[in-house]
């Protein structure tokens, strides 16, 4: 979506069309958005719409990592303020409403069957929609926006580096109106580590990460095995254990991969697709957006005929995965109490090499 209006802001006469696999009517991972978003928001001339959207204000965030004491980052020294909890449906669906009413065409709840590169450089594109209906499309251009699945860009042949199994298994609760703490909340523990995270509408989601082999031996699903493991915990199950379940345990996939190349001709990956990040970074939708607006003015050089914006968009996602990576390892080892543990002693270990070393 913020490449959608990246490119209608900046050439409206574009026909920009988003396949949806999906709808907005489904709960989403990933609902914190760090304060340097704003301008990306502002960029996207979509900031007013947010603010009236009622998302909950986020004042930084607590982390019990090294040390059974939490510590505080104030979101107070930010330049751009607080932070966000999102309400994910309602936040993804209003970048689809904005882009829809400046011309965008959106096919929701719809797949990609498949695709061929044709020999002017432009595709052919088969999509089924909800009503079961076959379409043909034939865009000059791709971005593939699938996920951290990169499916579009893995049928191009791209190499794909996964760095770790990380799994987030997570449960939704009902909060009353005594909680209060709008912190994002982060704990340590000897098979990896807990996520917490007041929502709008009174809810909160906890999310215990660790290694997917892990959660399988655990039978982590079963609710009763999930809570023996919040159990365990100090400050995740200080703040949980007044709220109230309001479904069972669901996983969803968390690790750390990159693609290689990110782009080619007619066609590139953006947000996860491109590379993930792991969620302790809490820069997922940050760098979706990021990405995404990047990807546009990269697009749009290539259809002036200028191929040196896709090169720039790659070196530029190249450099922002190197850095990560570096900070990601650095980060882990900070985390010593546990140094058996597979889960820690696997991320002490591992080698940070960079997939994108290779590219041009």
């Amino acid at each position: 979506m913020a490449t959608a209006l990246s490119l209608l802001k900046n050439n409206p006469t574009l026909r920009v069309i988003v396949v949806e696999r999906r709808g907005y009517d489904q709960l989403r991972v990933g609902e914190t958005l760090p304060p340097n978003a704003r301008p990306l928001l502002e960029q996207l001339d979509v900031w007013p719409q947010f603010v009236r959207a009622g998302h909950l204000p986020a004042y930084g965030t607590c982390a019990a990592w090294g040390s059974p004491t939490l510590h505080a980052n104030e979101s107070i020294f930010n330049q751009h303020g607080n932070g966000w909890h999102l309400d994910r449906c309602a936040f993804d669906a209003l970048l689809a409403n904005v882009a829809i009413q400046r011309g965008a065409l959106i096919y929701m709840h719809t797949r990609l069957l498949g695709c061929q590169q044709l020999p002017d450089d432009s595709w052919h594109l088969t999509i089924r929609t909800e009503q079961n209906t076959t379409i043909q499309l034939n865009p000059r251009f791709v971005v593939d926006a699938t996920g951290r699945l990169a499916w579009f860009s893995r049928q191009q042949d791209v190499e794909r580096t996964i760095y770790d199994e990380l799994t987030g298994a997570a449960v939704l609760f009902k909060i009353g109106a005594d909680i209060l703490d709008t912190y994002v909340l982060v704990e340590a523990c000897p098979s990896g580590w807990w996520y917490s995270a007041l929502l709008p509408a009174g809810r909160m989601v906890v999310m215990y990460m660790s290694d997917a082999a892990t959660l399988r031996r655990n039978q982590i699903r079963d609710p009763a095995n999930w809570f023996k493991q919040v159990y365990q915990t100090r400050h995740t199950w200080a703040r949980c254990k007044r709220a109230e379940p309001l479904m069972r345990p669901f996983t969803c996939a968390a690790y750390t991969q990159a693609i290689n190349p990110v782009t080619g001709k007619g066609w590139l990956a953006a947000g996860d697709a491109a590379s993930t990040f792991d969620p302790l970074s809490g820069q997922g939708i940050y760098k979706a957006l990021h990405s995404g607006i990047f990807a546009a003015y990269s697009i749009l050089d290539w259809l002036n005929g200028q191929p040196g914006g896709l090169e720039r968009y790659a070196a530029h996602q190249k450099a922002e995965f190197r850095q990560y990576l570096a900070e990601w390892k650095n980060y882990y080892t900070l985390e010593q109490r546990w140094t058996d543990s597979h889960f820690w002693k696997h991320r002490h270990d591992v080698r940070c090499e960079d997939p994108l070393e290779n590219l041009p």
